[in-house]
């Protein structure tokens, strides 16, 4: 049966009258005037609202006595290059794929389907609802699968194929139905033809070679540009699920008040801002002297303890409860956590702890396990250092869902952005105390979780930081290097 494209109006799509004229509209508040339209335009139009018409039977509905017939492949054309509609592949009365653009910068490619294509290594299939969608970071469309032969169908463009090919592989599918397919994907961004040695592009492009697909795909997915989700301050779980409190309940009954630093002293004698700035580096290693129980308070004090909690606000657009700290969070959610391995402090005993930035207390969750000196091990490992790696590190965990309630698709680049911030106040702080700070590119999550016995959904590490007294024998000019 030859396959053929039915066409469709986005589910987005609204047809607005103005007059005379139509607006076609999409709910991101672009819109696409047609001016003067008369009834073979608006039959168009609401045909293409109904859906399930090919071009051909929508222009054949149009009256013939309507001077506007001509213009209707026209009206097509730019309704299609604003990426307002569905193209549907069908055989008969089966749906089998729909390409469904996602996002401004959408065009129609011509897209020949001869020789070979191969699936882009960046492409990647998942469950939505109760379909099967197929998507790229290349790509400003995404191909809806209907018809579970056309997940085969991409399994085996894992190696070049063409269309032909695909049809003796693909029980119950022809070459042109095949070829149709390869047209969907390639607008899609999805699939590309090879070349004789079954390269793509994108296997010669040299900055694409240096991406990584989960990085490509977290970039595209957590900016505005190649996807059509709603990103932002949605607050979509109001009502909803409960929101996790700006501070945490007490995680033990060992708690350790620290050392709190007097401000005001410091505002006279610290280091200046400037000093501070240039001089801040990374430092590997720990000094002669353990790092002292006070130095580590102040460090916690100045970098992440909570200034004010700040009631929720609805009326001026705080819908939860934040805090204020001395670095900054997006919407001062302040997701992160700070679990401290603690393996040389003087005064305090080795294990593991978490910090209370509310009461500015230690919280002792266990001794200095196997899994605990794991944790350091790896710290030393990413660092480079043998031995003994710092005196102390740092986990810094997140509770996504802090930052999830409130916003909609960036919530994990907002943690990272928060993570920066924190980095950042903490080489400042550790630089002015004098102390050898060190960020650390990558950790173990899954040991985390299992030491710290929380939730790796709920509340998971994503950056770990150490810190020591600084060795005498620290070059006057640290580098960051890894």
């Amino acid at each position: 049966m030859r396959p053929a494209f039915k066409l469709a109006f986005k589910p987005s799509i609204t047809l607005i009258d103005d007059g005379d004229d139509v607006l076609v509209a999409d709910h991101d508040q672009r819109a696409l005037r047609i001016l003067s339209a008369g009834p073979a335009v608006r039959g168009l139009l609401e045909g293409l609202m109904a859906g399930g018409r090919t071009a051909e039977s929508l222009y054949e509905a149009a009256p013939r006595d309507d001077p506007d017939v001509a213009l209707l492949p026209e009206v097509l054309g730019r309704v299609a290059g604003k990426g307002f509609m569905l193209s549907t592949l069908t055989a008969g009365d089966r749906r089998l794929a729909t390409l469904e653009p996602q996002s401004p910068s959408f065009r129609f490619a011509d897209v020949a389907a001869t020789g070979r294509f191969r699936l882009s290594r960046f492409a990647w299939m998942r469950r939505l609802g109760e379909e099967t969608v197929l998507e790229s970071p290349l790509g400003h469309a995404r191909v809806i699968l209907h018809d579970g032969r056309l997940a085969s169908l991409v399994g085996l463009l894992s190696q070049p194929k063409s269309a032909a090919d695909l049809a003796g592989d693909v029980a119950g599918m022809d070459e042109a139905t095949a070829a149709a397919f390869l047209w969907l994907l390639g607008n899609a961004g999805a699939a590309f033809q090879s070349d004789a040695e079954g390269c793509l592009d994108e296997d010669k492009n040299t900055a694409l070679r240096q991406w990584e697909f989960h990085d490509l795909l977290f970039h595209s997915r957590s900016r505005i540009g190649r996807h059509a989700s709603p990103l932002g301050n949605t607050t979509r779980f109001k009502g909803d699920i409960p929101l996790l409190p700006a501070a945490k309940a007490p995680m033990s009954d060992r708690r350790i008040p620290l050392f709190k630093p007097d401000l005001a002293a410091l505002a006279k004698s610290d280091t200046s801002f400037s000093r501070v700035s240039e001089e801040r580096s990374s430092i590997r290693g720990c000094g002669e002297r353990p790092l002292a129980v006070d130095q580590l308070g102040e460090f916690l004090y100045r970098s992440i303890r909570i200034k004010t909690l700040l009631p929720p606000q609805p009326e001026r657009g705080r819908p939860c409860e934040v805090s204020l700290r001395p670095c900054c969070s997006g919407g001062a959610i302040h997701p992160l956590e700070v679990y401290l391995s603690v393996h040389r402090v003087e005064g305090l005993e080795p294990g593991f702890y978490h910090y209370d930035p509310m009461g500015h207390v230690l919280e002792h969750l266990s001794g200095w396990t196997a899994g605990v000196q794991g944790l350091m091990a790896d710290a030393g490992a990413a660092m480079g250092v043998t031995g003994q790696p710092a005196d102390v590190l740092l986990t810094l965990a997140a509770r996504v869902p802090r930052t999830a309630w409130k916003y909609q698709t960036i919530a994990y680049s907002l943690i990272l952005k928060d993570l920066g911030a924190l980095f950042q106040q903490m080489y400042l702080v550790a630089s002015a105390q004098g102390l050898a700070p060190c960020a650390i590119g990558g950790g173990n999550s899954d040991l985390f979780a299992q030491v710290s016995g929380l939730d790796y959904y709920e509340e998971t590490a994503v950056g770990e930081f150490t810190l020591s007294s600084r060795p005498s024998s620290a070059p006057a000019e640290p580098v960051d290097a890894t």
